[in-house]
């Protein structure tokens, strides 16, 4: 009889510790009977930071450009940006769907919700967000060590930048996000913080929209000391060379003209610190000519 008890008390025990409740990046809690072992991610980052806890064999749904690693290419998709296909979604049977509020169609999300699907919204927004993030993803997938580890690393690596760069003479940066239309990125973004980060200041911080269209006399009002395009292929320097044609530009005049890979600035994963290596190591550069 007392082993019957035991055996009993040890059932209930293991499932309430297999069973967690989480708070997602718009507020909700979100319940779980135990780690997600069917997921599906509807934005890039998200399947980013399942593999780097050790949880990309979990993904069994993603969206279009859901490409880093590169076993995440291989994951069959639902989706993009500019649309979901909800009957793959249900065909996969997830245990939880992760999502991105801007970047996931409402009216798609909200479908979801009224079909009862598991969700969780995630929108890092901060440097500490990624490191919780990844915390989080660690737990809801079962790979808590991972996660915690993964975090500790961010943190770590974070921290060297911010101890290595405090101090480093201020830079007035032009981030480029895209050609025609001029698009740059304002102060409430991961560019922001990077450019703060490695020293510099974005000339455009103070407007109000995050991917504002901006003109090109309003870049040579400013004159910025350097200018960073990020959102062009490497394959394509045009965009920096454009500039070329106002010699009078700081940027132009010292050839302070940069590229840095879009997919290392814009998405909230540990390859954020690789982009600001980046971005601090060219600042660092222009500080050091005559």
């Amino acid at each position: 009889m007392m082993k019957i008890v035991w055996c009993l008390t040890l059932f209930f025990f293991s499932a309430s510790v297999q069973a967690l409740t989480l708070t997602d990046d718009s507020g909700q809690a979100v319940r779980l009977s135990a780690p997600a072992q069917r997921i599906i991610t509807l934005t890039p980052h998200a399947t980013e930071l399942m593999f780097a806890v050790g949880a990309g064999q979990q993904v069994v749904g993603a969206v279009d450009y859901s490409d880093y690693p590169a076993d995440a290419e291989k994951i069959p998709r639902v989706g993009g940006y500019s649309g979901l296909n909800i009957e793959a979604i249900l065909a996969l049977q997830p245990d939880l769907i992760i999502y991105w509020p801007e970047g996931n169609p409402a009216r798609e999300i909200q479908r979801l919700k009224q079909l009862k699907m598991p969700l969780y919204a995630s929108d890092p927004n901060s440097f500490a967000d990624i490191a919780r993030s990844l915390e989080h993803y660690g737990e809801i997938s079962g790979n808590v060590a991972k996660g915690q580890q993964a975090a500790t690393q961010f943190r770590q690596r974070l921290n060297a930048l911010q101890q290595r760069y405090a101090g480093a003479g201020k830079l007035r940066v032009f981030y480029q996000v895209w050609h025609q239309p001029l698009v740059t990125q304002s102060g409430d973004t991961f560019i922001s913080r990077v450019l703060e980060l490695c020293g510099g200041e974005n000339i455009f911080a103070d407007l109000p929209m995050r991917s504002p269209q901006i003109s090109e006399e309003a870049v040579l009002a400013e004159n910025p000391d350097v200018i960073i395009a990020s959102g062009m292929a490497a394959e394509r320097p045009e965009w920096l060379d454009h500039w070329r044609r106002y010699p009078h530009l700081n940027a132009v005049k010292h050839n302070h003209l940069y590229h840095v890979h879009p997919d290392l600035l814009h998405r909230p994963t540990p390859r954020l610190l690789d982009g600001a290596e980046q971005v601090c190591a060219l600042l660092h550069r222009v500080r050091q000519k005559p």
